[in-house]
């Protein structure tokens, strides 16, 4: 396997970096992290041929959503929705 393919598979590391961004406290460190962690999981959805809900329940997919939430869950969604929705009516 070329260095390219192995960096295209998931690794314990992927696994032990969902379980150590539980005690992150910097959302954009996080979401960074997930969307290269995702990148793995999606090529391996890819040829496993598995579809959108394996990726969505993946453990990984899990603890990353699960921190995002908790970092980001100060401001109520119906209120941040709104705030969404008013700035795009001024705009």
């Amino acid at each position: 396997m070329d260095e390219k393919e192995n960096a295209d598979n998931l690794t314990k590391d992927d696994y032990k970096l969902a379980i150590d961004v539980q005690s992150a406290c910097n959302l954009s460190g996080v979401v960074f992290s997930f969307s290269r962690v995702m990148n793995k999981i999606c090529k391996e959805a890819e040829k496993n041929k598995h579809g959108t809900d394996w990726k969505n329940n993946h453990p990984i997919c899990r603890l990353f959503a699960e921190q995002i939430y908790h970092l980001t869950r100060e401001k109520d969604y119906f209120e941040a929705h709104n705030e969404c929705d008013n700035f795009l009516k001024q705009s």
